[in-house]
């Protein structure tokens, strides 16, 4: 009996040790993506979104940044007109009539923008051609301009503007968030592929757990890209930014209100 009960506990302790390194590995990955590339996430009211860049911030509280929406931490607040390489347009660029510009207070400051689909929908994309003609240029080369990122996040992937969407190199769907006992947790799906993402595929169970074959397992990767599913955990008194903050830009005119 003594043995079943030891065997038991140290299956126990094996399968959570193995949760936690997924764990880990998961939000390692997510962290990697953020530092690395532009990322855009997706989800609906109340998912998470917000949620995952304050989770990301927070990890990267030593990195200054800057948001349309303050997520607390070193923020800096940006408007859309700011991101931004104007002079320097598409028809500057391709005719080789570049007006060279001082060095950026960019460098090495990630760009957030909260809620695209409001602000970069993909219905007023003639407009913003021509109201942001330079932002795509920024969108592409802030890597090579400035070492930083641009992401941005919107209530579904395909409302955002397409200049911007499918430049991306990597997208987090947020499908739910729930509270628990002062803890947020937020179960994210990351993907490789706009493609993938928009049709909100599931990521495929690794070999060992799964009916199909090594070619078929391989095929779907190579196909749909990488697809990964976890979950980001954080204290609700790690939460900075105001789930209202656009009543209070919108309807009452205040710009930097957040709580500590």
């Amino acid at each position: 009996m003594v043995i079943v009960i030891t065997l038991a506990i140290l299956a126990v302790i094996v399968i959570l040790t193995i949760l936690y390194i997924s764990h880990l590995l998961f939000c390692s990955n997510v962290l990697t993506h953020f530092k690395k590339c532009n990322v855009i996430v997706a989800g609906k009211k109340g998912s998470g979104k917000d949620l995952l860049f304050q989770w990301v911030i927070n990890k990267r509280k030593k990195e200054p940044y800057y948001a349309n929406i303050p997520y607390g931490n070193k923020h800096m607040d940006i408007k859309l007109l700011q991101v931004s390489t104007a002079p320097n347009d598409y028809n500057k660029i391709v005719n080789d009539m570049i007006e060279p510009q001082e060095h950026s207070i960019y460098e090495k400051a990630d760009i957030y923008i909260s809620d695209i689909g409001i602000f970069l929908p993909s219905y007023m994309d003639s407009t913003l051609y021509k109201k942001f003609p330079s932002m795509p240029i920024f969108y592409a080369l802030s890597r090579h301009l400035y070492s930083n990122n641009v992401h941005c996040n919107t209530q579904n992937i395909e409302r955002g503007w397409k200049a911007l969407r499918e430049q991306a190199d990597f997208y987090c769907v947020c499908k739910k968030t729930i509270k628990i006992f002062g803890w947020l947790i937020t179960k994210v799906y990351t993907y490789e592929k706009y493609e993938s993402a928009k049709a909100n595929l599931e990521p495929i169970k690794t070999r060992f757990l799964n009916k199909y074959s090594k070619a078929e397992v391989d095929l779907y990767k190579a196909t749909n890209g990488d697809i990964r599913k976890g979950h980001i955990f954080q204290r609700v008194k790690k939460m900075h930014y105001d789930t209202r903050a656009f009543e209070k830009i919108l309807l009452k005119g205040d710009r930097l209100i957040y709580k500590d």
